[in-house]
């Protein structure tokens, strides 16, 4: 099938965007070089890793032998996730690195991901996590420390993480920024510099962001992998430890907050859960997160496996923000969650799969209900538009499809299957396929039409 090229105006809008993008900014060895110019959706840095043979060696995944503990987590104190949970083990490893010409040295890398690591190793093409201060104190970009380089390959549209993100910030939810990357790797006297191809840079969610985006200092960020959120498991924190995965050392009175409301959820009655919920949960900001969540019908979340999200509790507040974690399955492209037809027609007043106690608690305080609602029909007429959506994958298109076509001619002929007009379902769902169809479901489910497909059996468990 041939790429469809979007219209001459569109596509010099596309690259006139760019281009002043870019030009509006500073360069990236420039003392004023900040975040925003580093991630502009219309720049393809170049990014170059360097590995002593022992430094290369080093990075290469342990396995640990753990048999897998509660569903997708990992042994005590390390990471979360299918590959963590199936015994494998990143260890950060040393090396330099440049992107375009900003160098940076003594970085410290690892792997990253757990699907997308499953199926990056035949290709080679792994996902990487970067910490620029680990080993060089100080040693930042544009006060950033932490970049994440995702590989794309569940994503054949390599867009997914960045429109998705964009939507969240759209809805006034705090999300990740992005940009992309050609990644290449060379290992000293080993052999010639490779390119490992087109990469998304995903912001990393860390106390930097989080005071960037909530404007205070000592918040705290949990990544929790459960199926039964914020139940009650008893005062000691050891038992939920590994569960919420806290980024940071808790305090006592942290710690006291996040027990508390588990036992508020396991234990409220309706009357008292109705009442107390916005003491605990900034009930506006969750009603964002979820009717994009919800719209995107993302169920590697959630909505469904318990994983790919953040909690962060304010400082000031005491109350707790969502923010959505890697969104690669985003647009209903998680082959596990049902059929196609079932993905695009999900519904918006029951949507989660299987047993969810905390979701199902949530949706039965009408006032929270009230305001998703509320949040679905301003979007249906803003930015849950499938024309707007579908501008934002012509202007995307161009700009990276060089880059897809220098890893593989196969590659980019399926990714201009994906991104097309008149792309195939047949083998996965296409971007603009997706949003024209899920956003006639959520008008007809909004306008009492139809009820909308709920994925009751877990498609998505593990």
């Amino acid at each position: 099938m041939r790429f469809v090229i979007p219209s001459p105006f569109k596509l010099r809008l596309a690259f006139a965007l760019a281009a002043a993008g870019l030009l509006a900014g500073a360069t990236i060895d420039s003392k004023d070089f900040k975040a925003g110019d580093f991630f502009n959706i219309g720049k393809v840095w170049t990014a170059d890793f360097v590995f002593t043979p022992e430094q290369w060696k080093a990075i290469t995944p342990k396995y640990s032998g753990f048999g897998g503990g509660f569903r997708l987590q990992g042994p005590e104190g390390a990471r979360n996730g299918l590959s963590a949970a199936g015994g494998i083990q990143f260890d950060w490893t040393h090396a330099d690195l440049s992107i375009d010409s900003r160098k940076f040295a003594d970085i410290a890398v690892r792997y990253k991901g757990n699907g997308t690591f499953r199926q990056a190793q035949s290709s080679g093409k792994i996902s990487l996590k970067v910490d620029l201060n680990k080993y060089v104190k100080g040693q930042k970009l544009a006060k950033i420390e932490k970049l994440n380089f995702a590989n794309n390959i569940t994503d054949a549209g390599w867009m997914n993480e960045e429109l998705a993100y964009r939507l969240f910030r759209d809805a006034g939810v705090p999300a990740p920024r992005t940009s992309y990357a050609k990644i290449y790797v060379t290992v000293t006297n080993s052999g010639p510099r490779e390119y490992w191809g087109l990469y998304s840079i995903v912001e990393d969610i860390d106390d930097i962001f989080a005071q960037d985006r909530f404007g205070a200092k000592g918040g705290l960020l949990l990544k929790p992998v459960t199926t039964s959120l914020f139940h009650y498991l008893g005062e000691d924190w050891a038992k939920y430890n590994q569960t919420y995965d806290p980024k940071d050392k808790m305090t006592e009175a942290q710690t006291k907050r996040v027990i508390d409301f588990c036992k508020f959820v396991t234990s409220a009655d309706d009357e008292q859960f109705a009442a107390r919920l916005g003491d605990y949960v900034d009930l506006d900001e969750f009603a964002r997160f979820l009717a994009v969540t919800v719209w995107l019908t993302d169920m590697d979340s959630i909505l469904d496996n318990g994983q790919n999200f953040y909690v962060y509790m304010n400082p000031e507040t005491q109350k707790f923000s969502f923010l959505a974690w890697d969104q690669d399955h985003s647009f209903g492209q998680f082959g596990r969650g049902g059929s196609t037809a079932q993905r695009r027609n999900f519904t918006i007043t029951h949507p989660w799969s299987g047993s969810n106690p905390f979701l199902q608690r949530v949706f039965g305080v009408p006032a929270f209900y009230d305001l998703y609602m509320a949040k679905f029909a301003e979007y249906r007429k803003t930015i849950f538009r499938p024309e707007r959506i579908i501008d934002q994958v012509n202007e995307i298109a161009p700009i990276i499809r060089p880059a897809i076509l220098e890893e593989s001619e196969a590659r980019a002929k399926w990714f201009d299957t994906i991104v097309s007009d008149n792309g195939s379902d047949n083998y996965t769902e296409t971007i603009k396929g997706f949003v024209k169809a899920r956003a006639q479901s959520v008008n007809d489910q909004l306008d009492g039409k139809i009820q909308g497909t709920t994925l009751d059996r877990g498609f998505g468990r593990f």
